[in-house]
């Protein structure tokens, strides 16, 4: 690709870019770096997996205090 030519002629980029309705285009809003936390509430009381309590393996005969050090 190479360039052909340049405008340089600004009323002509203007009427240009006014057909192809580019010219009054709204720029995209500034990123908030510095807005507030969002908090995250996650609610697992209808939940279909077990929870943790329940996965473990619970053996009268080998407490879990066996295996710890």
């Amino acid at each position: 690709m190479s360039i052909i030519s340049f405008i340089e002629n600004e009323e002509v980029m203007r009427r240009i870019l006014e057909h192809l309705g580019l010219w009054l285009v709204k720029r995209k809003p500034q990123p908030r770096a510095n807005a507030p936390l969002v908090q995250i509430h996650l609610d697992y009381s209808d939940s279909q997996i077990p929870s943790f309590e329940n996965n473990v393996h619970k053996d009268p005969d080998y407490p879990i205090e066996t295996y710890a050090p």
